[in-house]
């Protein structure tokens, strides 16, 4: 069992640092339109050295609604190295695909974690908080001036989140001040070009203009790292990303 407020609280200062120095305005949008030829980019995030087992942490409180422990998901990797929950971003692009990121999204507080762990969303997207537990939760998201509340819910009941609320990109912490170990993020995208990997590491962009970009890679308890890539038309580039323990 370990306890988790430390180790977030480094995470929240690396994640708004990275914040700080790239988040950028919704005043200048990303243009939609066809992308003739594209390219797509496709790999895996892994861990470079000895995965770590899964970790479990103690229930203080509400045992009959949360249980006695519960899967600590800021690192989560599997048996052979590969990393979820990590987000990666195509960056230098100011027009291409139309999003997929849908205009409105779902979040949820169920069995004492937030799910999904890691979400992404588009600027703009109207939404909704569930409390889908039987005991009270706390909707607290911590961020630069990208979407602050603090609300409590009651078993049963939502939070909305109004239309062109969220009006930049950027990181946005969430966590219940009721149950110190529930936290996740949303990933406010700039652009249509965004990934989060799957439980195997994996993740894949489509529709891509040709060209050479930079593509970030970041995970909570990892940091940032840059890759540069070429991206050709009609083909697929393969990309592996090794993140080292912090």
């Amino acid at each position: 069992m370990t306890s988790i407020a430390s180790r977030s609280t480094v995470a929240l200062a690396a994640a708004f640092a990275v914040l700080a120095a790239g988040a950028a305005a919704w005043a200048a949008p990303y243009e939609e339109g066809a992308v003739s030829n594209g390219g797509t980019l496709k790999g895996t995030v892994v861990l470079d050295g000895v995965a770590p087992p899964p970790k479990r942490t103690k229930v203080t409180k509400d045992n009959a609604a949360c249980g006695e422990s519960v899967l600590d998901e800021s690192l989560l990797v599997s048996r052979s190295g590969d990393v979820a929950f990590a987000v990666v971003e195509l960056g230098g692009l100011s027009k291409g695909k139309r999003w997929s990121l849908p205009v409105s999204f779902t979040y949820d507080q169920k069995g004492c974690a937030f799910s999904p762990h890691v979400m992404a969303i588009r600027p703009g997207a109207a939404g909704q908080v569930n409390n889908s537990d039987a005991v009270k939760h706390n909707v607290h998201t911590l961020s630069k001036g990208i979407f602050n509340v603090n609300k409590t819910l009651a078993p049963g009941s939502a939070l909305g989140v109004a239309r062109d609320k969220i009006r930049k990109a950027g990181k946005v912490r969430v966590q219940c001040d009721l149950h110190d170990w529930m936290g996740g993020w949303w990933i406010v995208a700039e652009t249509p070009y965004v990934a989060v990997t799957g439980s195997d590491g994996s993740f894949e962009i489509k529709d891509i203009p040709p060209g050479r970009y930079k593509v970030a890679v970041w995970q909570e308890r990892l940091g940032e790292t840059q890759r540069d890539v070429e991206i050709k038309p009609g083909a697929a580039t393969a990309l592996r990303v090794a993140m080292k323990a912090r």
